[in-house]
């Protein structure tokens, strides 16, 4: 056996450059002289080990004795993979099959070992991207989850800012009939013309109710006049530690209410300031504080 490691050292010395070059160390390889020959098929058995990717490191390769014969070797080689652990593997040295008792017939080729390896690497790249196709829905329905929740959220708070003006509307209305009443109760045969909540006109800065009504002067003659109620629209808190006002219905709201003649309101312009500009006699102007 010494003799034999002695001979194939010498063949290693004077190996091709190319030999030298591989993965595999001839000296790596130990073979009893009378199996001296089988050292080019023992190399290419231990590169094919080498390659395959579970072989981090290669070790050694030595003859099996138990197995091998003059005319049929059996090659044992030795590899660490990536986590460091030895392992072995026997190759028939004239098919460089691995020899492998739990295989169907005993045996696989290095082409099939590796077709193996892909077929195992395409099965987890499959379960890979039909895990990553589950967590990937599982994001979008909490996604679209979360949306929905914030769009039921702002509806929400949009029917609330709705049903708030429409309360606060309303109440505005109301005072303004009552003061309406107040600053017309010694006109003779007051007639209102306006009898519902008309649609309000409303600005960035101001809401506004248009009331039409008709009374009698002193001498019997009809007059007919437009009376406007005007209300602060409410101001939104610039900052966070800014109070809303006139928000929340706790504090009181400017109405204002001024009549006019109506002839001289549709004979004007529709700008709004000639109509509040307007200086004549018949016009009223009041204001009360409507509490929310």
């Amino acid at each position: 056996m010494a003799l034999g490691v002695l001979l194939v050292t010498l063949c290693a010395a004077n190996a091709p450059a190319a030999v030298a070059t591989t993965d595999v160390d001839v000296q790596q390889l130990h073979l009893p002289r009378s199996y001296l020959r089988y050292l080019p098929s023992m190399l290419d058995g231990a590169r094919l080990m080498a390659a395959d990717e579970q072989c981090a490191q290669f070790l050694a390769g030595d003859l099996n004795i138990d197995q091998s014969t003059l005319s049929h070797p059996v090659f044992r080689y030795q590899c660490r993979d990536p986590n460091g652990a030895t392992y072995r593997w026997y190759i028939d040295g004239d098919t460089l099959e691995v020899i492998d008792n739990t295989r169907p017939n005993g045996r696989i080729s290095f082409a099939d070992l590796a077709a193996q390896y892909e077929h195992e690497r395409e099965l987890a790249r499959q379960l890979a991207a039909e895990r990553q196709a589950k967590i990937d829905a599982l994001q979008r329905e909490r996604q679209e989850v979360a949306e929905q929740r914030q769009a039921e959220q702002l509806a929400r708070e949009q029917l609330e800012a709705e049903r708030q003006e429409q309360a606060r509307r309303q109440r505005l209305w109301q005072e303004c009939q009552t003061q309406l009443a107040k600053q017309t109760a010694d006109m003779i045969e007051r007639e209102w013309l306006t009898l519902t909540q008309p649609e309000a006109e409303v600005t960035e800065t101001r809401l506004r109710f248009s009331v039409d009504f008709n009374a009698l002067n002193l001498n019997g003659v009809e007059l007919k006049y437009r009376a406007y109620c005007d209300a602060q629209n409410p101001v939104e808190p610039q900052t966070p530690n800014e109070a809303p006002v006139n928000l929340n219905g706790e504090d009181g709201e400017q109405l204002t209410i001024e009549i006019h003649p109506r002839a001289l309101v549709q004979s004007t312009s529709s700008s709004t300031t000639s109509v509040m500009s307007a200086s004549e006699p018949m016009s009223v102007s009041t204001s009360s504080s409507s509490q929310r």
